[in-house]
């Protein structure tokens, strides 16, 4: 790591030091250090010197949190060393008038408020610094100034805390990703990389060909309205329904018409398996048994995946699965109701899109080869991934052309992909 050029304070004194490096030995690294988007360090060269110190003598630290600061010029890299060392440093008042002078200097434009805010002083200070400054002609007299309301000041750059050296690595790349579409706020790393996902997702969809309508020897994908598009499809056709619907308010009065198409498509006996979120379940319940007969509730336990709900004040780290059937079940194969989660979700081509281990074994369990897999909701078809690999066909719609789209490129990649293994079987 690199960055001495941005060491614009005088070093410690020695006691200063000592006594910085005693507390670290005893707590470690508690201030987040700052380095840009090329990991070049511009504050905390004290705290870094320090913890390298002590882990060269045998003293186990964890490693010192970061802040990744994107998209800075030099002058705002050495706005921000100036105002993080006047408000952390016991700084004498000569040197904290340097501070505010080299601030000055690298933006004569900006108004008193505007750099008395950024460095943390009080603007009458600034105002003081500002006339020795034009009487000594370091700075030029000017008759306007950038004003404190940020009308014409540069747009706040886009930061990401990080609190390690592989975290860093993880920010840096979420910056490189988002490029001048990145928030310009203070983002933690999971925010930084759901950003990075979405301006990702965003450029794809660019690229994406809207369509009606594709299809492959194994795979056919609809655009519309499941209500409309599916009247085609001949009564008990369909070995197993397996779909994720929107979980908002605008689909919460559709679980009904949901469960009379599964109702009408399944085979005898056949498994409709339905995603769902948690606040409106009781609803969902109600409206999917007006057609189909309850078979189980299902659980995806997601190790590290915890999320919140404020409202009940409820830790929650699973997802609840409800399988219904048409008509009385018919049991295939023994089933486990709760499936942990052994790998991450792909959230690339789709913001709701889910992991695959899950399908695949459902798929697997509750169809049989040679079985048509009926996706109402696909987005970007990760269900029919794990129908197509489990040697089932699959019928998907989406109301979006454009990721009905995403998903005809995804699977026409899975017939490359499995064409090219069975030329390889063959030979």
């Amino acid at each position: 790591m690199t960055g001495e050029r941005w060491q614009l304070l005088p070093a410690l004194s020695g006691d200063e030091y000592e006594a910085l490096k005693a507390d670290i030995a005893a707590h470690g690294v508690l201030v987040p250090v700052e380095v840009d988007e090329r990991g070049d360090l511009l504050d905390g060269h004290h705290r870094v010197r320090a913890w390298t110190e002590l882990r060269a003598e045998g003293v186990k630290l964890a490693d010192y949190p970061r802040v990744v600061r994107g998209g800075l010029s030099d002058a705002e890299k050495r706005q921000i060393v100036r105002a993080l060392n006047l408000a952390r440093r016991h700084l004498s008042a000569d040197q904290r008038r340097a501070l505010i002078a080299d601030a000055i200097r690298d933006d004569p434009t900006a108004s008193d408020r505007r750099v008395a805010v950024a460095l943390g002083v009080t603007h009458p200070t600034v105002a003081a610094v500002r006339s020795e400054l034009e009487e000594a002609g370091d700075v030029e007299s000017l008759s306007t100034r950038v004003d404190s309301l940020g009308r014409t000041q540069p747009a706040r750059r886009p930061s990401v805390i990080a609190r390690s050296a592989r975290d860093e690595r993880r920010a840096m790349d979420a910056l490189a990703t988002m490029g001048d579409q990145a928030p310009t706020r203070l983002l933690d790393l999971r925010t930084a990389e759901r950003e990075a996902r979405q301006v990702d997702y965003q450029r794809m969809r660019d690229a994406t060909e809207p369509t009606g309508g594709a299809g492959g020897d194994r795979w056919e994908l609809r655009a519309g309205d499941f209500a409309t598009v599916l009247d085609d499809i001949e009564p008990g056709s369909v070995d197993m329904v397996l779909t994720d619907p929107p979980y908002g308010d605008s689909f919460s009065s559709r679980w009904g018409e949901l469960s009379a198409l599964c109702a009408r498509v399944l085979k005898p006996g056949g498994v409709a398996v339905f995603y769902s979120g948690h606040h409106n379940l009781p609803d969902v319940i109600a409206q999917l048994g007006d057609h189909l007969v309850w078979m189980w509730h299902l659980v995806i336990v997601q190790p590290g995946q915890e999320s919140r709900f404020m409202a009940t004040h409820v830790h929650n780290g699973h997802r609840d699965l409800l399988a219904y059937s048409a008509g009385p079940y018919v049991p295939r194969r023994w089933l486990r109701d709760t499936i942990t989660a052994t790998t991450g979700t792909d959230k690339s081509l789709h913001p709701w899109q889910q992991g695959l281990q899950t399908p695949a074994y459902l798929v697997d369990m509750l169809s049989d080869p040679g079985g048509i897999v009926l996706d109402p909701c696909c987005g970007s078809a990760t269900f029919g991934v794990a129908a197509i690999d489990a040697g089932r066909r699959f019928l998907g719609v989406d109301v979006d052309p454009v990721t009905v789209g995403v998903a005809a490129s995804r699977l026409r990649t899975v017939d490359t992909s499995q064409a090219g293994a069975d030329d390889g079987a063959t030979a």
